[in-house]
């Protein structure tokens, strides 16, 4: 099982799917931390893994998507990797998410920085490009997950994450 603690802002928007209490089953890539940003006035949602700062965005995220939100991380984690290059099967992404659980905010001050460093880079980002579909978006998430953070042991995000599959699909 995989948790996912909202924002405030983000948890408003998907009340339905926040639940109170869960079963803690830790999985390989631990819990993540979602957020909405906006890119182009259109809503998106961001996630950030705990364990390796590593981040996957959902584009032009609506409502009427709410029911299918787990495999659209899923399909957009996967993707992410993929065109990151780092080399996964899917079924092996989807045996290791496991049931997705929404939460409200674990007020980790951690992960909420580097959200909202993320979110900013985005709008800085952004401007550099005249269109946004899927594959400007991948592009965008590409260039989060390279900067090294010194909490990493200033590895960068997909390095970190790329090392986590690679430890366990062994």
């Amino acid at each position: 099982m995989t948790k996912i603690f909202t924002t405030k802002k983000l948890e408003k928007i998907i009340k339905k799917k926040v639940e109170e209490k869960s079963l803690d089953v830790e999985n390989i890539f631990g819990k993540w931390n979602a957020s909405v940003l906006y890119i182009a006035r259109k809503k998106c949602l961001i996630f950030i893994n705990s364990k390796s700062f590593y981040s996957v965005i959902i584009p032009r995220f609506s409502m009427s998507e709410l029911e299918k939100i787990d495999l659209l991380f899923i399909d957009n984690f996967y993707s992410q990797l993929i065109f990151e290059k780092i080399n996964v099967d899917l079924e092996f992404i989807v045996d290791n998410i496991g049931e997705i659980s929404f939460h409200k905010t674990d007020n980790d001050k951690k992960i909420t920085g580097i959200i909202n460093y993320n979110i900013s880079k985005v709008d800085y980002l952004k401007y550099d490009y005249e269109i946004f579909n899927s594959s400007v978006i991948r592009e965008i998430t590409k260039k989060l997950n390279i900067p090294p953070f010194k909490q990493l042991g200033w590895k960068l995000p997909n390095e970190v994450m790329s090392e986590i599959i690679k430890t366990t699909s062994v």
